[in-house]
């Protein structure tokens, strides 16, 4: 807790960069996506929010699968795919510890003409009956043909994830 004699020292926060940011407002274009996975909320929070955890959840015998999550507001929060490249630069938003979690996200580095800019996502979690609903909404497309591109990527991509998720957390 801070007081007027006691400055907030902006050393200790990692700041947010919204400059790469294409979209606001109200009416934003989403994807949104459920998943049921029978396993405990703080399983699945931790395959979004932990590195290792998010390893195992992901890709368990792909050596090469890396994760880069430093669980703080303005935290590295980088899936690498090939130990390299991913969601390279994109940083924890928010988080509720086994609730919700959100990042800002780029698009693959197949698409250029976005792969610098960032969208974010919503990971919402609520119990059901023998195990979890994950709920993950996907927010902030630009315009035009890069950006459905982008779109139909991910639309793909999250579903993959999310079955993935599925298989090895019920596994």
């Amino acid at each position: 807790m801070t007081d007027e004699k006691t400055p907030i020292d902006p050393t200790h926060a990692a700041s947010i960069d919204t400059s790469p940011f294409v979209a606001s407002g109200l009416d934003l274009r989403q994807l949104v996506l459920e998943q049921e996975i029978r396993t405990d909320a703080s399983r699945v929070f931790a395959a979004f929010a932990d590195g290792p955890s998010f390893e195992q959840a992901y890709g368990p015998d792909r050596h090469e699968l890396r994760a880069d999550i430093e669980l703080k507001i303005g935290g590295k929060y980088e899936w690498l795919f090939d130990g390299v490249t991913g969601s390279n630069g994109c940083q924890v938003l928010s988080y509720v510890p086994d609730r919700m979690i959100s990042f800002s996200w780029n698009s693959p580095p197949t698409q250029a003409a976005n792969r610098l800019k960032r969208t974010w996502v919503v990971v919402e979690l609520s119990p059901v009956e023998g195990g979890t609903r994950v709920r993950l909404t996907h927010l902030g497309f630009g315009e035009g043909p890069a950006w459905q591109e982008t779109y139909e990527y991910f639309e793909a991509a999250w579903k993959h994830v999310l079955s993935t998720f599925k298989a090895n957390l019920e596994g």
